[in-house]
């Protein structure tokens, strides 16, 4: 399972036409989502079948769990996704390509409707989101094509359950439902950033709370996930190190060809440096394990687009909202309504004296 995951379309920007996306491609995405749609089956019918294996019975129990937690503790919206389950053949769901200047953080964006410009687009097919990538690439650009094991529609349609979920663990399950259900509760135009980080705070949270709640924070599960965590932030301080580090030459005075060549030289120094310390540095096996990850511009601008100021939602929570989800999400959909959600917030933590930072798990 990939650690970041995309908001990538509503069903609106698969099927609907009149903007600059080609018609194509809506059409094209649109009959795989409607496969996908028709395709499900409800969760409550494969509960009371008779030939439903034990291991998708817990399964579909454990997310109606998560579903309830969703709803009747965080306050997220209510609707029918993640209620179905869905049979495929793969361990993912979409590609999805993200491109950026190959000497600068400006990303390549596309145009939906609804939504506006979004620095992504996803693909069924991996075969089309490899010619997007080849397209892009000619062009100059950086390009990182990711596979994505969910993405929200917004509540226009009916996300379901995929069989490939079932290896998740219980806080990765959580964390993948309550982000997407983020997404259908708030998503504000034109601060794609702001709620995507939103999600993936409330995903991780959520996740952990649902966990404390349900198996303890004393539970191995509940350990586990704090571990995890624990991880993905070392790896996002790293990262963000990198990318602070690759901003400043691209800000300065160097030739392009300075700054592609000084460009090289640190993702090489970080590469080396991330496998001669990640036995010391991770609590966990799939980190220890993972290889120095391929970085260009597309990778570092998508992988900010996630994390950069989760921290700062963090603090907005613990200090400001008492630690309370609910409180959290009915503030920044107030503060949506009067513009930049992540500028209010900011105004409000230094009117209260608070610095945002970055627990330790």
């Amino acid at each position: 399972m990939v650690a970041i995951r995309a908001l990538l379309l509503t069903a609106w920007s698969f099927l609907c036409c009149g903007c600059a996306t080609p018609v194509g491609y809506l059409a094209k995405q649109g009959r795989h989502l409607l496969r996908d749609s028709l395709g499900a089956k409800p969760a409550e019918a494969l509960l009371v079948f008779s030939e439903t294996d034990a291991r998708t019975r817990a399964f579909l129990i454990r997310a109606g769990e998560i579903l309830r937690f969703a709803t009747e503790v965080v306050g997220l919206k209510q609707n029918r996704s993640f209620t179905r389950y869905k049979e495929i053949d793969r361990d993912y769901l979409v590609s999805v390509v993200s491109a950026c200047a190959a000497d600068s953080f400006q990303p390549y964006t596309w145009r939906y409707p609804l939504l506006g410009r979004l620095p992504y687009r996803g693909y069924y097919e991996r075969a089309d989101a490899d010619r997007e990538a080849a397209r892009l690439k000619a062009g100059g650009w950086d390009v990182v094509v990711r596979p994505v094991d969910s993405f929200s529609t917004l509540g226009f349609t009916r996300d379901p359950l995929y069989s490939f979920m079932q290896s998740y663990s219980a806080y990765e399950l959580a964390s993948l439902i309550l982000h997407e259900q983020t997404h259908a509760t708030l998503f504000v135009k034109g601060q794609t950033q702001f709620s995507e980080e939103l999600a993936s705070f409330v995903g991780q949270q959520g996740a952990l709370d649902w966990l404390a709640q349900t198996r303890g924070r004393d539970s191995a599960e509940y350990r586990e996930a704090l571990d995890q965590i624990a991880d993905e932030q070392a790896f996002e301080s790293l990262v963000r190190g990198l990318y602070a580090e690759l901003d400043e030459v691209y800000r300065s005075a160097l030739s392009r060809e300075q700054k592609l060549e000084r460009k090289g030289e640190l993702i090489a120094a970080f590469q080396a440096d991330f496998e001669s310390g990640k036995q010391a540095r991770f609590r966990t096996e799939a980190f220890r394990s993972m290889r120095a990850p391929r970085l260009n511009n597309a990778y570092l601008s998508l992988f900010s687009l996630y994390s950069d100021d989760v921290p700062l939602i963090r603090s907005y929570y613990e200090k400001l909202c008492g630690g309370d989800l609910r409180r959290l999400l009915a503030e920044a959909k107030a503060m949506a309504r009067q513009g930049d959600v992540k500028e209010q917030i900011r105004r409000a933590l230094e009117a209260d004296g608070v610095v945002p930072g970055v627990p330790t798990w």
